[in-house]
């Protein structure tokens, strides 16, 4: 699973695969950044 975080808004999503927008602004996905996997 990945982390993808909004540029717009900051919302950040799991998920597999990078999502069609974001959920919580409807920020198109070219605005979804890929974020590092948190450190256990």
């Amino acid at each position: 699973m990945a982390v993808w975080k909004c540029q717009e808004c900051g919302n950040a999503v799991e998920a597999r695969c990078k999502p069609g927008k974001c959920k919580a602004c409807g920020a198109s996905k070219d605005k979804l950044v890929k974020e590092a996997p948190a450190q256990k």
